[in-house]
């Protein structure tokens, strides 16, 4: 079932543009600052920053930090809310539901190459990052400037050699991921809970801009760390970048968003085992 739901859904031409959009920006934003500002230290979230012609290497954090906000996001909306809502609004759900497989597989089919495809538009965003920043500042050690320990007495620069700053930088793509989990699942429950993709893609980007915006009001500031995407938990995926790397934050945002997911797709589970959902 999986692989003929990740081949379905590999031959939609729109998903390639998600993914082809996603490394065509990020390359874009290599240009600019390579034309622009490329000695100029780039923030990464409130933790860090770097300069980007130090090292091709810092192009990949740059451009996930940039994406982070908007496109990331969209895109994993995108490839959770169309999931089923794709198929219930060409007229072919009824199809799939007519085959001698259950409910439970079919779905199960379509969440792991939603979640596959989101992961991979991450990814790509590295990816991208990288090969252009290393084809405009070469293949060097990254050097990552702690911006919570610098002091006149310290600079607070944490040094990787190139194949340890790759592996960084994977590891930050995959905590990245991590962070979309609730966008991902809430895009996914309102793929099944409707037959419209742009309503279940808004559905996802909601909760995300919804969540930032309370993460920011001053007399919610006690709720803030128990809300599925903010501001914060955004930007831990830096502290992998520092040495030594303090993990505590991370071992939070890791329970919010696996409590947030276990809980909307559990509701999209009932749901679609249960509700009509070819009305």
């Amino acid at each position: 079932m999986i692989s003929i739901e990740l081949n379905k859904q590999l031959r939609r031409n729109g998903y390639w543009v998600v993914l082809g959009s996603l490394a065509v920006i990020a390359a874009i934003v290599t240009l600019i600052i390579a034309t622009t500002s490329a000695a100029t230290p780039e923030r990464l979230g409130d933790y860090g920053s770097v300069i980007p012609n130090s090292s091709g290497l810092t192009m990949a954090a740059v451009a996930l930090n940039s994406l982070l906000l908007f496109m990331i996001p969209l895109a994993v909306a995108i490839f959770a809310g169309e999931s089923i809502a794709g198929e219930a609004s060409w007229g072919s759900l009824r199809y799939v539901l007519a085959r001698p497989t259950s409910r439970h597989r079919i779905l199960v089919s379509k969440l792991v190459v939603a979640g596959a495809l989101s992961f991979l538009a991450v990814l790509v965003v590295s990816a991208s990052g990288l090969l252009s920043g290393v084809a405009a500042f070469g293949w060097h050690p990254l050097s990552v400037i702690d911006l919570q320990h610098a002091s006149p007495f310290s600079s607070g620069v944490s040094t990787f050699s190139a194949i340890a700053g790759l592996g960084r930088i994977g590891l930050a793509s995959v905590i990245v991921s991590g962070v979309m989990l609730s966008t991902f699942s809430f895009a996914f429950l309102c793929s099944v809970l409707t037959d419209r993709p742009f309503t279940a893609v808004s559905g996802g980007l909601l909760l995300t801009f919804v969540s930032r915006a309370l993460d920011n009001i001053p007399g919610l500031h006690a709720l803030g760390s128990w809300l599925p995407v903010t501001d914060n938990g955004t930007g831990l995926w830096t502290k992998v970048l520092f040495q030594p790397t303090e993990l505590g934050g991370l071992a939070h945002l890791a329970v919010v968003q696996v409590v947030y997911a276990a809980a909307f797709l559990g509701i999209a589970a009932f749901y679609f085992n249960r509700k009509d959902v070819l009305s």
